[in-house]
């Protein structure tokens, strides 16, 4: 007996949804008048000390606690030019400075949603992130989950990026890959106000948004070079956080204002249960055929099938057919998330017997 999953016969018998609901467990509004060293650290200088150029980008600010300054519930991390210069490990001068805040060695996590609310910058060689790697990782191997990325330039910033970064150790060009997005202002800039970036990450999935718009998502099945040349590290160990501001490589330019600044109203990190909303009934999914398929010409553009604890294990786009083979699925009950090519999203719960 084959199964196969009905979208339209399941949608119309039954009206089960689920949603999460998000726990607190760790956020910083920046309501003192310094930083709470009880959340973040800092990184100091220019990686030399870690045998790193420019933090591995020829970056050319270093890093110093000073520049970061809270006050009025925002935390602000300023961008400086340091015309006696700033000297490394390594006896390199520096004539940028900034700052890096990280929870690393105070606070990490697997999954959840993790978000914060940031007013950026404009201007030639700014580079401002948030972003996540692993404790005691190595990269790229380990991973690296960039939740923003912004490069100004010599007009407005009007794009912002994120991505996820895999590879092998130790780094070769060859075997690292990442995928990333872009998503570009109609008007204005990134700078004009405040926007949140955030991802929601779970098993084997990462899904950026921005001003809670879904832009971007990422699975195992994204990277054609893994599992043949790469592995997803996404599943593995605690991760920690970063926000900084950094100059390129490239640098600034004479249209490049300093000082300049980013501005943090809040970063928090929630985790989930998944919970399900029954108003109908389960649905037994069984048919030895496709024949009862109804026929319509809408075209699936998602659709993400989930264990009751919220794993995804499939995930299909643009999807012509109104069936999916389920014969391998265990006995159980499932969640399913489906939209349509108009956006309009649909949330049932099965039940395989």
């Amino acid at each position: 007996m084959i199964r196969y999953l009905l979208f339209f016969v399941f949608l119309f018998y039954s009206n089960i949804g689920y949603s999460q609901n998000w726990t607190l467990i760790w956020s910083d509004e920046f309501n003192g008048n310094i930083l709470d060293n009880n959340k973040w650290g800092h990184d100091v200088g220019t990686g030399s000390q870690f045998g790193l150029w420019g933090w591995g980008n020829g970056e050319l600010q270093f890093y110093q606690p000073q520049n970061t300054q809270v006050e009025n519930g925002i935390a602000t991390i300023t961008v400086k030019e340091e015309p006696n210069g700033l000297v490394d490990s390594w006896g390199n001068t520096s004539y940028y400075s900034s700052s890096k805040i990280t929870t690393k060695n105070i606070f990490d996590f697997r999954y959840g949603k993790v978000e914060a609310r940031i007013k950026t910058l404009n201007g030639q060689g700014f580079w401002p992130a948030f972003w996540l790697l692993p404790v005691n990782g190595n990269w790229p191997c380990d991973g690296e989950i960039d939740i923003m990325e912004q490069w100004g330039n010599n007009y407005l910033t009007n794009s912002t990026t994120g991505a996820a970064h895999i590879g092998t150790c130790p780094f070769n060009q060859s075997t690292h890959n990442y995928e990333n997005f872009s998503v570009y202002l109609s008007n204005g800039s990134y700078a004009d106000e405040f926007h949140t970036y955030s991802i929601i990450w779970t098993e084997d999935t990462i899904t950026w948004y921005v001003d809670e718009d879904e832009i971007f998502r990422v699975t195992p099945y994204s990277y054609n070079s893994i599992p043949s040349l790469n592995s997803w590290p996404f599943n593995s160990g605690s991760w920690y956080i970063m926000i900084n501001l950094a100059i390129t490589q490239s640098g600034p330019n004479a249209n490049t204002v300093f000082p300049n600044n980013i501005e943090i109203d809040y970063v928090k990190v929630y985790q989930n249960s998944l919970t399900s909303i029954e108003e109908n009934k389960y649905i037994n999914v069984y048919f030895d055929n496709i024949s009862s398929i109804l026929k319509s010409n809408n075209i699936i553009k998602n659709l993400r099938l989930y264990t009751i604890d919220g794993k995804l294990i499939l995930n299909k786009l643009n999807l012509k057919s109104k069936s999916i083979n389920l014969k391998n699925l265990k006995k159980g009950i499932y969640l399913v998330e489906v939209e349509d090519i108009l956006g309009e999203i649909n949330n049932s719960k099965i039940i395989i017997n």
